[in-house]
């Protein structure tokens, strides 16, 4: 859900009122935000049901009613985004909420209210889809009694929705609400800022920031926001510490993800050490074995040693500074021909979309499967046993001298892709499917089988996402240097500095 929150509060972050003033009548205004916090619920009501049929006429197959449940949140998410981007695209709603009394006119508060709805509409929804969702963990349960694990009972309604608040809405609203004060804090006192700085665009600079600042604590807010404790001290942690230290790479901590025992997932967060975390959830502990505890962590690891987690940064930082120049581009546009700016922002809002859409998608698989390689060979630095034909080891399990080049050991692969099968099985997913950031478990699997076949082909992935890495940076620069020359900084930084 979270790409959809993303969407949302971005456009409250940027619009101030409607780009198509369709609907301007309070008594209008209130009937589109009525239909579109209803309506999802009712289509998850709808989905869940047909779920739930499918699972009862095909309990052989609960397969089937797996894939119906992921098409059905989908289908969800692509209506709640429509829906509540057409009441702030569309209606006086966000000009209504400024002028809410007394209230309207304190920071934060009005861009607050026109969220609301959209919250309300998510909570609902995720009622709908409850029972479905209720029923697919039940399948995975059934796994877990097979096992031996241990089985915790599945959420109750009011625990399901609290998680799911906390971890797809609060992941992102905490850090939008913070970065939505100090924009407005900045745009209230615009004029003094500039008065005193001498720089117009001295407020711009302030509210990036303010923005920065708050990716750089988001971790240590977050680890309250989620459930966490300290991964207690131990084999396991030991175990990790050490791999860590072998990989080189710098934490805070390493925590205990609390979610009842009913998610199997790790995850890192931080940009700078200092607020780093890794996260593993009490069902992956509870469920799965050390070593495939350690290899997933070896693929965590393996987004901070690549530095996705800066790259993505950069990407959304790519975002900005095109909203900066569009902003710039056509300011005043909108009084003189409406028509020609709303044309142009409405291309301006299909090119973002496809950007994020699709690109950030794209980029984002290919990511992933590097974080996957890492952690195949951060399960050999580890010191996993060799039994099996290799192209890193001798026979008998030794280090081959002559090994390619970045070569994955054939038995740290198939343990890496048994550890992934486990948790799409686990938490009650087909590993054939696949969503927006990830290709299925499936495919990453059969990938890195294939790079352990044919070393050579380690390197030739490695310099394609190189090659993804080197245009991310560079669209960065060009994009932050034509900011950068529509702001007039450089001749205004020159004038101040002199």
């Amino acid at each position: 859900m979270y790409p959809v929150v993303i969407a949302i509060l971005a456009l409250v972050l940027t619009l101030s009122g409607p780009l198509y003033p369709l609907v301007r009548a309070p008594g209008l205004i209130a009937a589109a935000v009525a239909i579109a916090t209803g309506l999802p619920a009712a289509v998850g009501l709808a989905v869940s049901g047909h779920v739930l049929r499918l699972l009862d006429r095909h309990p052989q197959q609960p397969s089937r009613g797996q894939a119906a449940f992921a098409r059905g949140t989908t289908v969800l998410q692509f209506l709640l985004g429509t829906l509540h981007s057409a009441v702030l695209l569309c209606t006086d709603w966000l000009p209504l909420c400024a002028r809410t009394p007394v209230v309207g006119t304190w920071p934060m508060i009005p861009g607050t209210l026109a969220v609301l709805p959209f919250l309300l509409s998510i909570g609902l929804t995720w009622a709908g889809l409850y029972r479905a969702d209720r029923a697919v963990r039940q399948i995975a349960l059934e796994l877990y009694l097979f096992r031996g694990k241990p089985v915790r009972p599945v959420w109750a309604l009011g625990q399901y929705l609290l998680h799911n608040f906390r971890h797809q809405v609060l992941f992102v609203l905490v850090p939008m609400l913070l970065i939505l004060a100090a924009s407005d804090l900045v745009v209230r006192y615009q004029k003094p800022i500039e008065r005193v700085t001498g720089l117009p665009y001295a407020p711009d600079a302030l509210i990036g920031l303010a923005a920065l600042l708050v990716v750089l604590i988001t971790p240590e807010i977050l680890r309250y926001v989620w459930v966490t404790q300290r991964l207690p001290d131990g084999p396991l942690r030991d175990r990790l510490n050490a791999l860590a230290n072998r990989l080189r790479l710098r934490c805070r901590d390493i925590l205990i993800w609390r979610c009842g025992g009913l998610v199997v997932n790790a995850a890192v967060m931080g940009v700078a050490p200092p607020l780093r975390y890794v996260l593993i959830t009490d069902g992956m502990l509870e469920q799965m074995d050390d070593t495939k505890v350690e290899a997933v962590f070896g693929h965590e690891a393996g987004h901070v040693k690549r530095h996705h987690i800066l790259y993505f940064l950069l990407f959304a930082f790519i975002t900005g500074c095109l909203l900066t120049v569009f902003a710039l581009r056509t300011q005043g546009l909108a009084r003189r021909n409406l028509q020609l700016y709303q044309a142009l922002a409405l291309l301006f809002g299909l090119l973002l979309a496809a950007k994020w859409g699709l690109l950030f998608g794209w980029i984002s698989r290919r990511f992933e499967r590097q974080a996957d390689v890492f952690g195949v060979q951060s399960l050999t630095l580890s010191g996993l046993p060799c039994g099996l034909p290799c192209p890193v080891h001798a026979p008998g399990g030794n280090p081959e001298p002559t090994r390619p080049v970045g070569a994955l050991c054939t038995t740290a692969a198939h343990v890496f892709g048994d550890a992934l099968h486990e948790v799409a099985l686990l938490n009650g997913i087909r590993p054939e499917a696949r969503s927006w950031r990830h290709s299925s478990i499936s495919s990453r699997s059969r990938f890195l089988q294939e790079l352990a076949r044919h070393p050579q082909r380690v390197r030739r992935f490695e310099r394609q996402v190189s090659l993804v890495k080197g245009v991310i940076l560079a669209a960065a620069l060009l994009a932050g240097l034509w900011a950068g020359w529509e702001l007039r900084i450089w001749g205004s930084l020159a004038a101040w500095v002199g």
